[in-house]
């Protein structure tokens, strides 16, 4: 078996792995990062509802009330997302559990992340949208909230010259969106990483060193960590990579996977892992608009529709935005009927034909992301398969209710006649109860106080296990009621600067640089 040494092994390339990558490398010390998924470029993309291609890049774990998707390819899910930017309110730092615990870190709140935000927007030339670049969708949206005296906010957004094409969810072919192969990962490249892809790590071991008290600087501190990676294409080898420090960045589902797998060579591993998933707790509801209404678009501009209401975060925890699907993904995810209409028999018949002949320009959906507990939990198996869980208990009911009256509320109130929508699973039947699926998912290896309540500090190190960090969105500890992106490639840049720091790696090279002062305000977001 081929043994490559390295200083920092990163597993994984989307925005919890690509920070550390950058700041590592340019810092001095010698980086290799695995991906599981395969390479992909500007080039590779394709304006296409195929699900051949779609499901090449696109992946999911489903569970009994919760569905979980993301991207397994160069760049994680940064080549896929629909490009929305946005901090977390400020209100998110300060949630707490049942115990009234609070949920962050006590050091971690926006504050504490704004000037790391303010370096993760500059990397993603993050802006905000023009009005004239805003959806039809997305004025609709604006309307139905205006006519009600409600707020909203036009959205930013990671992308330079958008063509508002429209496929933003399967790759943009004009290079318009900042995707992490654009910027963070060829600059890595240049200063000195290596990037590996359609290899996946498959087990990691400590060495006897881990127990030894680490030097202060990196490359005096010896070997402590052994990963088993296999190549997923080609000779299909084996490879024994050995490192100083391993940074775990493969997504909320992939860094969880590797540990609990991992587990019987971990005996300290904090308990937590797996659990505490928090998923933004989508809730959608469909409506047709009324006459004399203008007209939406569901399949033109870019897939997100431009605009986003706070106008119900601090009553209910929530915001609310439209949404855009590409005709697969709603064919494949839910079954829209007429109202009065019963569970089987709306599927057809002429209502049904009529809604679809509407769906384009008369159909709007909107959706509330909120901040439902961290209560989902991630498991492997006897014969090592994934099981999700989440348990469903009065107050989830509660919540999914009382979103659902607000998002409802603000259709018929404008005069919109609403449509059931029925989500499916994985057989295209009828989810039952309430089910949630979600993009967003982060907390399987949630950062904390203590071993008693997560798996990693706030520095982003595993309890019990120096030298080996977490630094995607498995590390975020909640909720955030928005688009979590750019919360966890903020995180993940905060954790890169603090291994630096520990590890007596200088600036010196371009790209390392402290973060200025934080601005007090939050362009997008309230507060």
């Amino acid at each position: 078996m081929k043994t490559i040494r390295t200083d920092v092994l990163i597993i994984g390339s989307g925005f919890g792995a690509a920070a550390p990558a950058l700041r590592l490398a340019a810092a001095g010390a010698k980086v290799v990062v695995l991906e599981k998924g395969p390479p992909v470029g500007t080039a590779d993309f394709r304006q296409t509802s195929d699900p051949n291609y779609i499901l090449k890049y696109i992946k999911g774990t489903a569970g009994d009330h919760l569905s979980l998707t993301y991207a397994e390819a160069l760049g994680g899910g940064s080549g896929f997302y629909e490009m929305v930017s946005l901090r977390a309110p400020s209100p998110v730092f300060d949630q707490v559990d049942e115990s009234g615990r609070r949920l962050w870190p006590e050091s971690l709140d926006r504050r504490a992340l704004d000037p790391y935000y303010d370096r993760a927007e500059a990397m993603l030339h993050v802006s905000q949208i023009a009005l004239e670049e805003v959806p039809k969708t997305g004025l609709v949206f604006a309307q139905l909230m205006k006519n009600l005296g409600y707020s909203v906010d036009r959205c930013r957004y990671a992308v330079r010259g958008c063509q508002g094409s429209s496929f933003c969810v399967t790759g943009c072919v004009y290079g318009a969106k900042q995707s992490l192969f654009l910027n963070y990962l060829p600059q890595a490249v240049a200063a000195g990483a290596t990037i590996e892809t359609e290899i996946e790590a498959i087990a990691l071991h400590p060495l006897p060193a881990v127990r030894q008290p680490a030097p202060a600087r990196l490359r005096d501190v010896p070997y402590r960590y052994e990963i088993i990676a296999r190549r997923r294409t080609g000779t299909r080898e084996t490879i024994r990579y050995v490192a100083r420090l391993v940074i775990l960045g493969g997504g909320t589902v992939g860094t969880a996977d590797l540990l609990l797998r991992s587990r019987p060579n971990l005996p300290f591993l904090s308990e937590h892992v797996g659990r505490n998933i928090a998923y933004n707790g989508s809730v959608k509801v469909a409506a047709v608009l009324p006459d004399g209404f203008p007209d939406g678009d569901m399949f033109t501009g870019r897939t997100h529709p431009g605009m986003i209401s706070y106008q119900f975060f601090a009553s209910h925890g929530i915001t609310v935005h439209a949404v855009k699907a590409l005709p697969l993904m709603l064919v494949s995810t839910a079954h829209l009927r007429p109202e009065a209409r019963s569970r089987t028999s709306g599927w057809w018949g002429p209502p049904h034909q009529d809604l679809m002949r509407q769906l384009r320009h008369r159909v709007i959906v909107l959706d509330a992301f909120g901040l439902t507990p961290p209560a989902a939990t991630l498991a492997i198996g006897e014969r090592g398969a994934r099981t999700l869980s989440l348990p469903v208990d009065a107050e989830l009911e509660r919540y999914h209710s009382r979103v659902k009256d607000v998002l409802e509320a603000i259709l018929v109130q404008n005069g919109c006649r609403l449509v059931q929508t029925d989500f499916l699973d994985k057989n295209l039947q009828p989810q039952q109860g309430i089910h949630f699926s979600t993009a967003h998912q982060v907390g399987s290896c949630r950062m904390a106080d203590s071993k008693a309540a997560g798996v990693v500090d706030a520095a982003g190190e595993v309890f019990d296990y120096p030298g080996l960090y977490v630094s995607d969105g498995a590390a975020i500890p909640s909720s955030l009621a928005v688009n979590t992106s750019l919360t966890i490639l903020a995180n993940a840049e905060r954790i890169a600067d603090g291994v630096a720091a520990r590890y007596g790696l200088t600036a010196s090279r371009p790209g390392l640089r402290p973060p200025a002062p934080g601005r007090s305000g939050d362009p997008g977001s309230r507060s």
